[in-house]
């Protein structure tokens, strides 16, 4: 059952966050991983979440999302990411 990884992404160097986009990419292709959404101008329509980049990947299954996130290879970009972006992140499957 597909997995979805859903990303609040607020880039503070663009040009930094650009290496760890281009980093991560194979490596989600890699995991089999689809990028479904990318919009930085997200409709509200109710509540107070406003995230300034919405992102959402979709992974085969919960498990390989996880494998993904806890990867020796993916270990480095997490904090190449972190020095040039904010993120909340979770993963869920739907029922």
């Amino acid at each position: 059952m597909s997995a979805y990884v859903v990303i609040d992404l607020d880039v503070d160097d663009p040009a930094g966050f650009q290496q760890y986009v281009d980093a991560v990419n194979p490596l989600l292709e890699e995991a089999g991983a689809r990028n479904l959404l990318v919009d930085d101008d997200c409709l509200v329509l109710e509540g107070d979440w406003r995230p300034a980049t919405l992102v959402i990947h979709e992974f085969g299954s919960l498990q390989a999302a996880r494998a993904f996130w806890d990867a020796p290879a993916y270990q480095p970009l997490k904090a190449l990411r972190r020095r040039h972006a904010t993120v909340q992140v979770v993963v869920a499957q739907p029922r």
